[in-house]
């Protein structure tokens, strides 16, 4: 006789191998919201890296800043896979003064909201109000693929202080910054060109995060944040980022702060009904 538990698991593994439409459901990464209000750095590098580590592994949504900064050890192999799995900062981010590994991994990095800027609005080379830094690196590759939006703030990108980074410069930033302006140095790096996939029409090729296929920038839709996909003529609500498809604030194509059960983009939970965020999304309480 089969024990009940077995047959289950036989019957649930067929289901999945009939229908692969359930599979995405039913493993779905869990949303974690992190709040990072500070950045601290430790002489000791195995324990700061550790720290790094513990601050952002696993999270979704970051509230607060992005630091990976002073990776300065040739003794260690430096992992950052646990970055992958950030969507959205609410804050800034910050990669400098690194010396390994060769790749940052930000791959499905969506939203830099830019609350605040890097060092209280400090100017580094005559730049202030800086929400995406990167600068002084031995990487040869940052992958932001993903990268919709920096919403609000200036880009930095020092080249001339991180000799072997590439492709960076072959980003159109125009359809990501939104508010602010990039200040990008050159550098000599020798960078395998980007992928022939890349290469959408003559008037668009060359612009990728990578050398592989999937590492391509693509072109958005010619309208920008402030007005309609279907109708360039309406305008998006204020709380939409990257585009949307109406004036209503529930047609956003993703929000720039949080979202209430409806769709609807809001620039905080309410408390009238009670509602916590969690990640980008206000959840009623009970």
């Amino acid at each position: 006789m089969v024990h009940f538990s077995a047959l289950f698991v036989i019957v649930f593994a067929t289901v999945l191998l009939v229908n692969c439409d359930l599979i995405p459901t039913l493993f779905q990464d869990e949303e974690k919201e992190c709040h990072v209000s500070t950045t601290t750095f430790f002489d000791n590098q195995h324990f700061h890296y550790n720290y790094l580590r513990r601050q952002y592994d696993g999270c979704t949504h970051v509230m607060g800043n992005l630091v990976i900064a002073d990776l300065s050890s040739y003794d260690i192999e430096y992992d950052l896979s646990f970055l992958q799995s950030i969507r959205y900062v609410s804050g800034h981010v910050a990669i400098f003064a690194n010396v390994n590994p060769a790749v940052v991994p930000l791959t499905r990095l969506e939203i830099i909201r830019g609350n605040t800027s890097f060092r209280d609005d400090q100017a580094i080379q005559g730049v202030s109000d800086i929400t995406l830094l990167i600068a002084v690196n031995d990487h040869t590759q940052v992958l932001m693929p993903n990268l919709k939006e920096v919403s609000s703030g200036n880009v930095l990108i020092d080249l001339n202080t991180s000799p072997d980074l590439c492709y960076l410069d072959t980003i159109d930033w125009s359809h990501i910054v939104r508010e602010g302006t990039v200040h990008m140095s050159s550098n000599n790096a020798t960078c395998p060109p980007c992928s022939r996939a890349c290469e959408l029409a003559a008037s668009w090729r060359g612009h990728c995060w990578g050398r592989a296929d999937d590492l391509c920038q693509w072109p958005t839709e010619e309208c920008n944040d402030r007005c309609s996909y279907k109708d360039p003529s309406v305008c998006c609500h204020d709380q939409c980022a990257v585009g949307c498809t109406g004036p209503s604030p529930r047609q956003c194509m993703l929000c720039k702060d949080y979202q209430l059960q409806d769709g609807s983009c809001v620039s905080h939970c309410p408390y009238e009904p009670w509602t916590n965020p969690r990640g980008q999304n206000c959840i009623p309480v009970e």
